[in-house]
């Protein structure tokens, strides 16, 4: 979220100085299948018959387990272990050698990991109840990766308590589930996570979630995979008080079902691609933000400076999906481009500027896919002018009410695009691969009714009554604040997506990233 005000400010400048700043295409394409889980109690899982979007290791795909494997059956205070590999020590299980662990019962303490740089440690979580009051109850600190399963049909809860006690010097581990390294979670149970202190989920490396229902309930952040995030064909429930997901590199979401009901902002990272899934974000700041880093030994003033540019190798990317926000500051917020190459899109911006529906600093361009975004006129933007899939620019001379619906009919009185606003709104932007060049199209939202004859690009209904950037970028001020021409866009939140029919819209894929040390929001 950008909120200086120099926005404004460097807009004029660029204005009087005539300059454009012009953003960088980014096109890659990726293909979706879909994944099969398995699970198997006594053979080991065949990974070759596991089909996925991105590219997992046989580890990540195991969610096998045997009765050869260690058994770790807790009870309060205490654990009765079967097998090698594991002791009870000082209140906490210690595991010292790779393997598959498989956990059951209640236990008041800590798993602790003390393994080989090069050791994979697999926990099966076969309904397990871990609370621990003064640290995390899980502490991966060593090793190569950790891989959770969550067993089918079980329940299975972490919490930690509102301060944890340290080591002279140390501040580690520093969430519910911690991991140094790398952090794989796979099958199909539940997952409940109660975090009291910091994070919920922390992985230093790359955090992979393969599956399972998971639920946060946060006092920071829910889930931080430091290198990278990847997220497939789970159910993942967020209430936190920071982010909601978020990482220092790349954040793939190929499938899946995301509600974040609360959080400062919904996902961030340097580059976010989602292929495909049902993602519900409320956010108290920005509902999508693609940032890049800058070292932490830069002086304020160039981060600042760095902010303000376009980051060409930050962006977001939507290729299929259906995507909801309702954000308290930018729906849509890059510090480098915008892609929209599919999926159904519902954005509601911030009810008042600075904060915008969609906010970027290189370019933006739709390609397909259906988009609505809803909220204010000032400092607002629209698609860039080199997008390939026809758009409309609507300004309000007055503010429209939460829950006005807006829609796009064709001559007939079919549907093309509907969508009820969560929040009130004076601005929106409109596209469907339905808005055919030179067809004749009706725009209604509350008492106001226009019609717009569709010409290659952009298209505007009415005239902008907000200050500051506009148009329909190509040209862009500091910031990715539009330049001259076209208007500023007013708009708020959004709910479902619809086609012509009534009925709800669907989306496909995407890459990877990866950055460390200081975000620039």
């Amino acid at each position: 979220m950008k909120k200086n005000k120099k926005k404004m400010c460097a807009w004029l400048i660029t204005m009087a100085l005539g300059l454009a700043i012009v953003g960088c295409s980014n096109n890659k394409t990726t293909t979706t299948t879909e994944t099969t889980m398995q699970q198997s109690e006594t053979t080991a899982t065949d990974t070759s018959s596991i089909t996925t979007v991105g590219e997992y290791s046989d580890e990540d795909l195991d969610t096998s387990y045997s009765d050869s494997d260690t058994k770790i059956e807790l009870s309060a205070g205490s654990a009765d272990i079967t097998g090698d590999g594991a002791t009870f020590e000082d209140g906490n299980i210690k595991i010292t050698k790779a393997g598959t662990y498989v956990l059951s019962g209640d236990f008041d303490g800590q798993i602790i990991t003390e393994v080989g740089d090069e050791d994979v440690v697999h926990l099966v979580f076969n309904d397990v109840n871990i609370t621990n009051t003064t640290s995390s109850a899980i502490n991966a600190a060593t090793g190569k990766k950790v891989v959770i399963t969550l067993v089918d049909g079980t329940t299975n809860t972490l919490s930690d308590g509102t301060s944890y006690e340290y080591a002279d010097g140390e501040d580690e581990p520093d969430a519910t589930l911690f991991v140094k390294n790398n952090l794989t979670i796979n099958g199909n149970g539940s997952l409940n996570i109660d975090s009291n202190y910091a994070a919920a989920i922390k992985s230093k490396d790359n955090l992979i979630i393969l599956g399972g229902n998971i639920t946060i309930d946060s006092v920071d952040k829910a889930i931080k995979g430091k290198d990278s995030v990847t997220i497939e064909n789970a159910n993942i429930n967020i209430n936190a008080e920071d982010d909601g997901i978020t990482t220092d590199g790349a954040l793939v979401i190929n499938s899946g079902n995301i509600n974040i009901e609360k959080a400062g902002e919904g996902l961030e990272a340097v580059t976010i691609d989602i292929n495909g899934g049902n993602i519900d974000i409320v956010a108290t700041d920005d509902g999508l933000n693609a940032r890049g880093l800058i070292d932490d030994s830069a002086s304020d003033a160039e981060k600042e400076a760095y902010g303000e540019e376009n980051q060409a190798d930050t962006y977001l990317k939507i290729t299929g999906g259906v995507v909801n926000v309702d954000a308290g500051a930018d729906g849509i917020d890059s510090n480098g481009q915008v892609y929209i190459e599919g999926g159904t899109v519902y954005i509601s911006g911030a009810t008042s500027g600075p904060d915008v529906a969609l906010d970027y600093n290189g370019e933006a361009t739709i390609s397909s896919g259906t988009f609505v975004s809803t909220g204010v006129q000032e400092m607002s933007q629209t698609f860039s002018s080199n997008s390939t899939q026809n758009f409309i620019t609507a300004y309000y001379s007055s503010t429209l009410e939460a829950g006005t619906e807006i829609k796009v009919t064709d001559k007939s009185g079919n549907v093309i695009v509907s969508y009820t606003a969560a929040k009130s709104f004076s601005f929106a932007v409109i596209s469907s691969d339905k808005l055919t060049t030179g067809e004749t199209y009706t725009v209604t939202a509350g008492d106001n009714s226009d019609e717009v004859t569709i010409t290659a690009g952009g298209n505007t209904i009415g005239e902008s009554t907000g200050g500051g950037p506009g148009g329909q970028g190509g040209m862009g001020a500091p910031d990715g604040n539009g330049g001259p021409g076209g208007n500023p866009p007013t708009g708020e939140p959004p709910q479902k997506p619809t086609d012509a029919n009534g009925n709800e819209l669907e989306m496909p894929e995407s890459p990877s990233s990866d950055s460390s040390q200081t975000e620039k929001n």
